[in-house]
């Protein structure tokens, strides 16, 4: 007798299996009752035409520029194709997505788009930005409570709405002129070159800061969990720290165990509120 696991998981198969011969919807099919007019088949076909076509809708919600670019049919079919290879898996469907920037990579109809990729990452870093949650900016005169013996061991962390992006390709310009209120002009010089941004949301207030390679180094090894020991080896320091904190770029830093790395321990927490 199958059990009621062995059908949750024969269920899931089928809803997002890619097989031409259908043998997990074949299988399922034998613990459906049809009714008068419908098969077990046909049962089975409109839940997974429900359950795809909610992906595909959430996917065009979090990345409506790319459903500009490609165009609604093209990206509908795309979409349906993820939903296949990628299935939900959190309940929040805002959690849904994550991998479609890689999934565009390897697409073959959308490789003369090779810019496409990039703009999907911009717009998962807005998405992942506009839900993050909120947190106090990081207080300057908290540094004053280090002890000078312990500034080494300071390690900063972003807000937790950043996300650093990097591309060859100007993806800014192509998101902003693909938004419903642009009014400018609408052509791209692909040429122009790429960027380095830092997408987070200050408040309400949702941003795409540009960065220079310099404070782009320096928040990356932030991102990476260097401490104050390591950031002190850059020349420009004097000068970058402060200009990040100004403008809003480290969220908050906390102090590493002595004799550990910072991926060892959290550490002590230092905020707005310490």
């Amino acid at each position: 007798m199958t059990s009621l696991a062995e059908i949750q998981d024969l269920f899931r198969d089928a809803v997002f299996e890619t097989d031409a011969e259908q043998p997990a919807m074949n299988a399922l099919s034998q613990h459906i009752d049809a009714t008068p007019g419908l098969s077990s088949i046909q049962h089975l076909e409109i839940y997974r035409r429900t359950v795809i076509g909610t992906l595909q809708r959430a996917l065009g919600e979090i990345y409506p520029v790319c459903r500009r670019l490609v165009g609604e049919q093209f990206f509908a079919g795309m979409a349906r194709i993820f939903a296949r290879q990628y299935p939900s898996e959190s309940p929040d469907l805002a959690d849904y997505g994550k991998q479609f920037d890689a999934f565009i990579t390897t697409f073959e109809p959308a490789r003369e788009l090779p810019y496409l990729a990039d703009v999907a990452r911009l717009e998962w870093c807005w998405h992942r930005a506009f839900h993050a949650p909120d947190e106090p900016a990081l207080d300057p005169n908290s540094f004053s409570a280090v002890p000078a013996d312990d500034i080494e061991r300071i390690v900063f962390w972003l807000p937790p709405s950043a996300r650093l992006l990097q591309s060859v390709y100007p993806v800014e310009q192509i998101w902003k002129v693909n938004q419903p209120d642009w009014k400018g002009d609408l052509n791209v010089d692909l040429d122009h070159g790429g960027l380095n941004v830092i997408i987070w949301r200050q408040g309400n207030d949702m941003r795409i800061d540009e960065l220079n390679d310099a404070a782009w180094d320096f928040l990356r090894m932030i991102n990476d969990g260097a401490t104050m020991a390591e950031l002190t080896r850059i020349s420009s320091l004097d000068k970058l720290l402060p200009d990040c904190v100004q403008h809003g770029w480290i969220g908050g830093f906390r102090l590493t165990a002595r004799g550990q790395s910072p991926a060892d321990t959290a550490g002590d927490s230092h905020n707005l509120n310490y």
